[in-house]
């Protein structure tokens, strides 16, 4: 049976559906921040590919609007780029996006240091390093059909399954790693005179704002932006076909905010492009062939493992050292352990769950998300393209 576009479309959002009923009822799903489409999507393709190994059934799916969506998404990362937010934050941003910067060159290299001991394409260590870690699920499917063509065999599978794992490791380090520095450190009394921070400029959301113009503001970032694609591409340099769009998002982000031609307001644009992500990651997600992660089973834990302590010892050591060596600094690093691991969610789910038992602390609500949802998604596609031209 092969769906049409629209059909594909709609069993993605049943799917959506599907996987937020389960958030609802399961508690450990909702605590280690599984996102629905990722959960929905997994049960969907399991029942979908045992029905084709036993010849029952065969769903075929035409994924028309999958690459649109994944562009649409890739654009508001892109839009968040604000080299004004950058400033704003001070040199506590600066310095914890430097950081972040040396943590994900640690997951390539150390991604491909163990993909050469154990005999795989040196890509496959960068796909589950910084691509399903702190790319997560979204990044993963993305780059998953050109780490294939480079070489990767059954690479969107082993990164969604790393990014999986990764997530849950995320939450399982964070918030025991900030623990223990509380306790062994004695930071527990949290700063009592913490000033007031007014809420960033992009999590402010002016409902008055017509959805129209910012629809149309897409539909231009994505013109021009896969324009800008193709001619690159053009030169012989292998580039996501949405990178385009996110440098284009970047440069009509940072215009905007010296003169706002346009008015166009950040919510509007990170909502489209969660809406566009989430529709994405299902419609990929539920059309995995699960037989190609037979052989790459054990390759996944170690290099969930490795990451994992690497990631750990990070937050410990540079993270804890250079943001203070506080009660704030703890709180960063669980952050850091979310975000580098998982998602800016599972950052947030970690600094929330600590704060509510030891206390506010605004600095690392400011810091860890700023470059968490702002910044290093943008760093982070850079690299990995680079990492495709030379290894692939």
């Amino acid at each position: 049976m092969t769906l049409t576009s629209f059909q594909t479309v709609a069993l993605a959002a049943l799917v959506v559906y599907f996987g937020r009923l389960l958030k609802r009822r399961i508690g450990l799903i909702e605590k280690y921040n599984l996102p629905a489409p990722v959960i929905g999507g997994f049960i969907v393709a399991i029942i979908l590919s045992t029905l084709k190994s036993y010849d029952l059934f065969t769903l075929h799916f035409n994924k028309e609007f999958e690459v649109t969506l994944m562009i649409i998404f890739f654009a508001s990362v892109g839009y968040s780029a604000s080299m004004r937010l950058l400033k704003a934050g001070g040199r506590a941003v600066i310095g914890f996006l430097l950081l972040t910067i040396g943590g994900l060159l640690i997951q390539i290299f150390a991604g491909v240091g163990l993909s050469k001991i154990m005999g795989l394409h040196p890509l496959m260590g960068v796909m589950a390093g910084p691509v399903a870690l702190t790319g997560g699920p979204g990044t993963a499917l993305a780059f998953g059909p050109l780490f294939e063509q480079a070489g990767v065999h059954g690479a969107s599978i082993i990164g969604l399954t790393t990014a999986m794992g990764g997530i849950v490791l995320g939450g399982l380090i964070g918030t025991p790693l900030a623990t223990y520095l509380i306790n062994k450190k004695n930071l527990i009394e949290a700063p009592k005179a913490a000033e007031e921070l007014d809420e960033a400029h992009w999590l402010k959301a002016l409902i008055n704002r017509d959805l129209l113009l910012h629809v149309l503001a897409i539909c231009l970032i994505l013109g021009f932006g896969t324009t800008l694609s193709t001619w690159i591409n053009s030169l012989g340099i292998t580039l996501p076909i949405y990178i385009g769009s996110m440098i284009v998002a970047a440069i009509v982000r940072n215009i905007e905010d010296v003169k706002p031609i346009f008015k166009i307001e950040a919510p509007w644009i990170e909502e489209l492009g969660s809406v566009a992500l989430t529709l994405f990651i299902a419609m990929a997600i539920m059309s995995l062939r699960l037989e190609e992660l037979r052989h790459a089973a054990l390759p996944i834990i170690v290099f969930l493992i490795v990451q994992a302590v690497l990631v750990a010892i990070t937050a410990l050591g540079p993270v804890f050292w250079l943001a203070g060596k506080d009660y704030e600094a703890s709180l960063i690093g669980a952050g850091y352990v979310g975000f580098m691991m998982g998602t800016t969610a599972n950052a947030m789910a970690n600094m929330s769950s600590l704060s509510q038992k030891y206390g506010p602390a605004p600095k690392a609500f400011l810091v860890v998300p700023l470059v968490g949802s702002c910044f290093i998604d943008f760093i982070n596609a850079a690299l990995i393209t680079l990492c495709l031209n030379v290894w692939g």
